[in-house]
């Protein structure tokens, strides 16, 4: 179970995650925040720093890395599922909206990395599985 820290931080993270609009959270400001992304080409997680523009606070936003459990073929296969009738397919784990990649194949079939930059879980698969080919 999440604590109400948690969750606020997982929602301030998934507001800088898809550019929405982020409030300072010292008392009596409420000024609007500068969002920039500040993570690296290899990082599986996401980080943003967001400064306010009245008050000038400094706020480091970030995933959280957890690993553990691995995502399971059923989910992966839901994800994928959800992503192909253009919902926004999101992590069992922690809800954030996943992110799917297309990989370079020369044999022509559709490949994918599914990746969570919030919790940094990430898989690569086939599309269709090998079991839709039967």
């Amino acid at each position: 179970m999440k604590s109400d820290q948690e969750r606020e931080a997982h929602k301030r993270f998934l507001k800088a995650l898809q550019h929405e609009h982020l409030t300072c959270t010292k008392p009596g400001c409420g000024g609007a925040m500068e969002v920039v992304d500040h993570t690296l080409h290899s990082a599986r997680i996401k980080t943003y720093e967001a400064a306010c523009e009245q008050c000038h606070t400094v706020e480091h936003i970030t995933g959280k890395e957890t690993h553990q459990p691995a995502w399971d073929v059923a989910s992966i296969t839901l994800m994928a599922e959800s992503h192909l009738l253009h919902d926004q397919p999101t992590c069992p784990f922690d809800e954030t909206p996943i992110t799917f990649v297309s990989l370079h194949n020369p044999r022509r079939r559709a490949r994918y990395r599914l990746l969570c930059y919030y919790c940094g879980r990430h898989a690569e698969m086939n599309w269709p599985p090998p079991e839709a080919k039967r």
